[in-house]
């Protein structure tokens, strides 16, 4: 129980250090920007219940929120994504019969084909979400648009790499104590 609270708390306070201090000054032809935070919400595990995916994601979007200016727009993109991700999560699952078994979810537990379709429906949620309250209109439809994709894209990206880093180091703790 610690150790996976310990665990969430740092990659809590690495997202958020990143997001305000990296990704926010990364604007690829100023309409793309990473919002890689979105991963905290994506690994929380599958009998998470649904309020706690709300919550964290409310105080992930506040942190980001207050170190990077944006106000209450990341806290309700993620509030909306938070809200949506136990379905989702739920809708890119194997349908045999470990479903009810509970899991964490990663390419490893989920297989890569199911784990980018969770993760690229929760950035797209998000990144909608944002963007939508950032342009509070519908009158420049194709910067919202164009944000929003290349923003989502850009998203997936970056958490398809630290997915990749976290199941690489996880496969060299278990080599490592193997061969000890």
């Amino acid at each position: 129980m610690l150790p996976t609270f310990l665990s969430r708390t740092a990659w809590f306070v690495l997202l958020c250090l990143l997001q305000a201090l990296v990704f926010n000054h990364v604007h690829i032809a100023g309409v793309a920007t990473p919002m890689p935070y979105v991963f905290f919400l994506l690994v929380l595990r599958s009998d998470t219940p649904h309020w706690v995916y709300v919550a964290c994601g409310f105080l992930m979007g506040l942190a980001i929120d207050l170190f990077t200016g944006t106000p209450g727009m990341a806290a309700a993109s993620l509030c909306l994504t938070g809200l949506l991700a136990p379905w989702l999560l739920r809708a890119f699952t194997r349908s045999d019969g470990d479903a009810d078994e509970a899991f964490a979810p990663s390419a490893k537990t989920m297989k890569w084909g199911g784990f980018m379709g969770y993760a690229a429906s929760l950035v797209l949620v998000n990144c909608i979400g944002f963007f939508l309250i950032e342009n509070f209109s519908f009158f420049n439809w194709m910067y919202l648009l164009l944000a929003t994709g290349s923003s989502a894209a850009l998203s997936l990206c970056f958490i398809v790499a630290i997915e990749l880093i976290r199941t690489r180091d996880k496969q060299d703790d278990r080599k490592r104590k193997r061969g000890a």
